[in-house]
């Protein structure tokens, strides 16, 4: 940050003080003759970087107050222009200070329009400030500075005279529900006790009846007024400064008064010089008198601190970003670590497993394969269920036919044939895919051979046979279930010999006649 440096001007001389935390520093006193021009050029060399504040404590002041119709933007500099180079032609310091708006009929704004009338006073120390390009804040004034510091001293409840005493001389400010309406400095010969009491009294007596005069306060009332005094001289200014019907005065002390506003050391007398450069420094008023030319190297300041600013706001925001980025990455080495730990230890945890386990020849892509295989033959592994409910319901149908044996598997192919053919009317029942021609399927085929006999009253009559062994295939029959006999009750082969039913007495159990056949449906592999 840079330094804080307020030139006081009091008309003739400009003293010099370094300000930094409340403290101040006198650095010099300089002429405006040659001699003390020549020095202060080389102070402000000195001093290149720092900020200076040109405070003003003279007599030649101009205030006007003035309502005007509320107006914004452009027509409302153009106006305020307009009326200070009215109010002011022959000065470049003015300024305009807005006191609020009226709260009834077309709210005008209440403005004040002040400057400094003696541009002479200024113009050597601030040619001195552009020719050396010192970075100037802006010209101020007492009043104004008072009325950034006093808020709390005159308060907003009604008009105000404060009093105070500077090297210039005695001061009267006058407020109006804390505001500044004008100011006016008194000058002394002698800056004794003495002189400043009477001086105290009689201008605030003229200022009252100024106050009268213009009806800025009421005939009859008492004007409150403030003096601001180092505790130790109250008592003798209270000699000259007693109260009256149209004066009221209250005496502030001006040691309190600056360690409130938190200035390091405190006044020794009456003087408030350090109390305002303290307060300009501190707390530096919105309004200044320098126009743009005067103060162009300080807006150029400005720029190069806000992008420094900006820049070192990036600058640590990458800081911290690459400082959370270091932290994540030193956690995440932690968890690489910890990984690893964890990796290796299963590691010789499945070695120690794998060398407990029996030798074999098998290599793990081996193992793997057979696996497969396992799985894909558990897969194939068909059911028993559907066929045999199929039977039991062919069954059913045909309750005199009896079951003896069930021999279930499963097999590539299908003899297309089956066994022997039952003579020319009784033929192997075929599928329309064997009709086709076409007995084979890629997945396999699920077969059941059955080995059943007919009833005994059937032994003689072999067309009966021949019908309940083909209403039966029929009954099996289905377009996903091939059906074929592989055997009969009789051999009707040319060359087989025809035998007789069998003897009176001899028929039992055993002689039942008997025949076998299969069925067979595709086996469809889970997927």
């Amino acid at each position: 940050m840079a330094a804080k440096r307020i030139l006081l001007l009091d008309g003739r001389l400009v003293t010099a003080h370094h300000w930094s935390a409340g403290r101040i520093k006198s650095e010099g006193e300089f002429s405006n003759e040659p001699v003390g021009l020549e020095a202060f050029a080389g102070y402000l060399k000195k001093h290149r970087s720092s900020l200076f504040y040109l405070l003003a404590d003279i007599a030649e002041e101009g205030f006007q107050l003035e309502d005007l119709p509320f107006v914004q933007g452009s027509d409302r500099t153009a106006l305020l222009k307009r009326r200070l180079s009215q109010y002011y032609y022959n000065t470049a310091l003015s300024t305009t200070i807005s006191l609020g708006r009226a709260k009834d009929g077309r709210r005008d704004e209440k403005l004040l329009f002040a400057a400094l009338t003696r541009m002479e006073y200024f113009v050597p120390w601030l040619d001195l400030l552009r020719e050396n390009e010192s970075i100037l804040a802006g010209v101020y004034s007492v009043p104004l500075v008072l009325a950034a510091c006093a808020q709390k001293l005159v308060g907003e409840s009604g008009p105000v005279l404060l009093v105070s005493q500077s090297s210039g001389g005695v001061r009267q400010t006058f407020f109006d529900k804390g505001k500044l309406h004008f100011s006016r400095l008194s000058q002394l010969a002698t800056n004794s006790l003495d002189e400043i009491g009477r001086t105290s009294a009689n201008d605030s007596s003229k200022i009252f009846q100024y106050l009268v005069a213009q009806r800025q306060i009421p005939r009859g009332s008492a004007l409150r007024t403030l003096v601001l005094a180092h505790g130790a001289q109250t008592s003798a200014l209270q000699e000259f400064c007693r109260d009256t019907n149209e004066l009221h005065f209250e005496f502030v002390d001006l040691a309190a008064t600056a360690k409130e506003q938190g200035l390091k050391e405190a006044p020794h007398d009456s003087n408030a010089d350090k109390l305002l450069i303290h307060c300009l420094a501190a707390k530096t008023p919105p309004q200044q008198f320098a126009p743009l030319t005067e103060t162009r190297f300080h807006k150029l300041w400005q720029i190069r601190f806000a992008l420094n600013s900006v820049a070192w706001i990036v600058l640590s925001a990458c800081l911290l970003f690459a400082g959370k980025t270091a932290l994540n990455l030193y956690e995440l080495d932690g968890k690489i670590e910890a990984t690893k730990t964890l990796t290796t230890a299963d590691t010789q945890r499945y070695n120690a497993i794998l060398n407990g386990l029996p030798k074999t020849n098998l290599t793990p892509d081996q193992l793997r394969a057979l696996i497969e295989r396992i799985e894909a033959l558990q897969k194939r592994t068909p059911a028993m269920e559907p066929l045999l409910i199929h039977l039991s319901q062919a069954l059913d149908s045909n309750p005199q036919i009896e079951i003896t044996h069930l021999d279930w598997k499963v097999v590539d192919r299908l003899d297309a044939d089956g066994k022997a053919q039952l003579g020319a009317t009784l033929k192997p029942v075929k599928t329309p895919a064997q009709q086709a021609g076409t007995v084979g399927n890629p997945g396999g085929w699920v077969t059941i051979e059955i080995q059943a006999h007919l009833p005994l009253n059937l032994l003689s009559d072999r067309r009966a046979q021949i019908e309940m062994i083909e209403t039966f295939a029929a009954g099996l029959r289905s377009p996903d279930t091939n059906v074929s006999i592989l055997d009969r009750p009789f051999d009707i082969e040319s060359d087989k010999p025809l035998k007789s039913a069998g003897e009176a007495g001899m028929i039992d159990l055993a002689s039942a006649p008997k025949f076998a056949l299969r069925i067979a449906r595709p086996l469809i592999t889970s997927q």
